[in-house]
């Protein structure tokens, strides 16, 4: 079973990844980090975009996923892993030539990990 360390590393070995990040969702701290250093970027934008996903639970009530922003440095992923209790937030900021749909099928599997661990 892979730890923190494993799965950020994991998460930097996708094509175009610069940094990733493990969030504590509730009190914004960054668990671990690797790449560029993007630590308060990722907690509040974690944060940010988590609190204003309200529309997350219109219709069927459900957990939120994913948030991907879009932006000229690249695109920014977070990632909320659905059996870490709502406590944990994956966060990867891609280069604007990655592949969005694979980066978040692979950030899927590494929050199953962690989810696990």
């Amino acid at each position: 079973m892979p730890d923190i360390e494993d799965c950020l590393r994991q998460a930097m070995g996708i094509d175009g990844a610069i940094g990733a990040s493990l969030i504590d969702y509730p009190s914004g701290l960054t668990v671990g980090t690797v790449g560029s250093n993007q630590n308060a970027v990722a907690a509040r934008l974690v944060r940010a975009t988590a609190d204003a996903a309200a529309f997350a639970s219109v219709g069927q009530p459900s957990h939120l996923e994913d948030i991907v922003v879009t932006a000229g440095n690249g695109y920014h992923l977070v990632h909320f892993p659905e059996d870490s209790g709502g406590r944990l937030a994956l966060y990867m900021w891609l280069d604007r030539g990655g592949n969005l749909a694979m980066t978040q099928w692979a950030l899927r599997g590494i929050g199953a990990q962690l989810a696990v661990g």
